[in-house]
């Protein structure tokens, strides 16, 4: 209840204002996504300076171009 005895007003929020948002909690949750994988890799990648061996091949050396 408000000071003056009504209820209070509440604007709702118009469907341009609401797809903007949505918009950018996509973007925003996208992104983040992304550095926390790219920091989970750098943090987990394996140290090949002490090993004479080559890389093992990935996947992609099957696709040619």
């Amino acid at each position: 209840m408000a000071a003056h005895g009504g209820l209070a007003y509440v604007e709702t929020v118009s469907r341009r204002a609401q797809r903007t948002r949505r918009r950018m909690v996509a973007l925003t949750s996208v992104a983040s996504m992304a550095c926390a994988i790219s920091l989970l890799g750098a943090l987990t990648a394996p140290d090949h300076s002490g090993t004479g061996a080559p890389p093992a091949p990935s996947p992609l050396h099957l696709i040619r171009f």
